[in-house]
């Protein structure tokens, strides 16, 4: 029989064994969950890397999508915006383009709204992407790139729209020549000039005006350093300087401007060596306005007793105004004698101004389209036109002379005229290449109901006195034979070479707006484009 004492001790064997046990379970269960654990976040981590490995195969694809639509050449038009059959030979034309890939070779499937590419492998691993593009409007097309990286997929796209190119229409002064800004001008954005003679400045920019934008020249920084100006005072590692002679930093308020400084305004910086080739309504050749000159009423010839006798340039109001030429002496420019044919107080509607009538309309009003005939290449046929207290109720279209001249071929602004564009044609106010256009008071009551909308296009354009302008002033014709003169003449000078101004009170307000939103005039050739609307980006899976 067993002792007291050794049952005990075998009492106590079997409870140590009993915690044993519970203790070989507890971490028996601890490792298999440590396990079960390690493998999933394995798991995980793998399918955060196929999630990653798929997200960046659909960029990839989407950036080969859009390097597809970069290098597919589309057709040009005239008109101010895309037509139904254009759009349709634009959606063939980029389908072409998608199967001559040559990591495509035809064998993307293709319907009539949906184009989408084989597997491309991306990277080392099983990644791979598709590119798809969906015609999902007339004129909009959605292009996505797709990510595979085993059951994994992500997707990422853009909207794209099937346009003209309007980049011009970017800016509130777009020039082929230099620009001058004087006076109380106020100009709400970026402009431009080509002027590329180093040798001269491209801007002429006074301090009581306000650029509210960038300025852009396409001369560069070192082509400026030889010469004897500079567009702005620049310090170390070429940033501009404030007052104390420390970087800007952003304070344009705080801008110090020195002597050899020809831009003296507040501005949002120069950005030089720029590039505008490809820039519509820049040269010559973009314009051919024929498609304006049908179903037109010819404006009669006046009886001769109601024509005068002017000159242009013409003497100070005070010295016998536009009856007498202006001093040859001055800026030593020379005058044109014109025998105007004079309409007062009538109205004008889808009307063509027949050439050489150099016409002087004063109080009339023009509905829809005026049209001021020229020859294109004969030098005989001009149109110099002016017009006193006129209302505009519609758009100033003109011949394409081949040719800038001028004293000939010019539209001139006189007294107070009024612009309220009730037309069609909303994208354009005066559309004149190579015509001389030299606006006056153009808004002295200050209205919203008198402000110049769309582009102003022209040779050369001046804008003097006091105007509002909602929209583009264009000046695209080269001037760069001359060294003086032919400036585009925003606020009013003495002594450009070239202005009509004859009085300093014809400084007053002029506020420019660009509208980048509105469409490029019609007779102004422009590629079709498909551009991409980058607010529309999107991801998903």
């Amino acid at each position: 029989m067993l002792s007291l004492h050794k049952l005990v001790r075998l009492e106590q064997r079997g409870v140590v064994l009993v915690v044993a046990m519970i203790f070989l379970i507890i971490f028996s269960a601890l490792a298999v969950s440590i396990t079960t654990l390690a493998g999933t976040n394995v798991q995980i981590a793998s399918n955060q890397h196929k999630v990653n490995s798929a997200l960046l195969a659909a960029q990839s694809g989407l950036e080969c999508g859009k390097y597809i639509v970069a290098n597919t050449n589309l057709p040009s038009t005239p008109y101010n915006s895309v037509t139904i059959d254009q759009a349709d030979e634009t959606w063939t034309t980029l389908c072409k383009q998608v199967q001559i890939q040559p990591w495509i070779f035809g064998e993307a499937q293709q319907t009539s709204k949906e184009i989408l590419t084989p597997a491309t492998k991306f990277g080392d691993n099983d990644a791979s992407f598709q590119i798809r593009f969906s015609r999902t409007g007339i004129n909009t097309i959605r292009l996505e790139g797709i990510g595979i990286d085993g059951q994994i997929s992500r997707q990422v796209g853009v909207n794209m729209s099937i346009q003209k190119e309007k980049d011009v229409l970017n800016y509130a002064v777009a020039s082929r020549g230099r620009i001058w800004i004087t006076g109380l001008s106020r100009v709400h954005g970026s402009i431009f000039s080509t002027w590329k003679r180093p040798e001269i400045s491209p801007y002429n920019i006074s301090g009581s005006s306000v650029i509210l934008g960038t300025i852009n020249t396409v001369l560069t920084l070192e082509q400026i350093r030889q010469e004897g100006y500079q567009l702005e005072t620049l310090g170390v590692n070429d940033n501009p300087v404030c007052t104390n002679g420390r970087p800007l930093d952003g304070n344009y308020e705080e801008r110090y401007y020195s002597p050899l400084d020809q831009i003296r305004s507040y501005h949002a910086g120069i950005v030089y060596s720029q590039q505008y080739e490809d820039m519509a309504g820049m040269d010559i050749s973009d314009y051919n306005t024929d498609m304006y000159n049908t179903g037109l009423k010819v404006i009669s010839p006046c009886p001769g007793a109601f024509r005068k006798v002017e000159y242009f340039p013409h003497a100070k109001l005070s010295h016998g105004g536009y009856s007498m030429p202006r001093d040859g002496t001055i800026n030593n420019t020379p005058n044109r004698k014109l025998i105007r044919h004079v309409y007062e107080n009538q109205t004008f509607k889808n009307a063509l101004l027949p050439c050489n009538y150099n016409a002087l309309f004063k109080n009339c009003t023009f509905e829809e389209i005026l049209y001021i005939d020229c020859a294109k290449t004969d030098r005989p046929y001009y149109n110099n036109v002016r017009f006193e207290d006129c209302t505009f109720n519609g758009v100033i279209v003109s011949d394409v002379p081949e040719v800038f001249r001028w004293m000939h071929n010019c539209l001139y602004f006189t007294g107070e005229a009024t612009f309220k564009n009730k037309s069609n044609i909303k994208e354009a106010t005066i559309l004149a290449p190579h015509f001389n256009v030299n606006f006056g008071n153009t808004n002295p009551k200050k209205t919203e109901n008198n402000v110049i909308t769309g582009a102003i296009v022209g040779g050369i354009v001046d804008v003097r006195g006091s105007a509002q302008i909602c929209g583009t002033v264009i000046s695209m014709c080269d001037t760069t034979q001359w060294s003086f003169g032919n400036v585009t003449n925003i606020g009013a000078t003495l002594d450009d070479g070239g202005s009509e101004t004859t009085e300093l009170s014809d400084i007053e307000v002029i506020n420019i707006t660009p509208d980048p939103n509105q469409m490029l005039p019609s007779g102004i050739m422009s590629p079709i484009i498909i551009k991409l609307l980058n607010e529309t980006y999107s991801e998903g899976a």
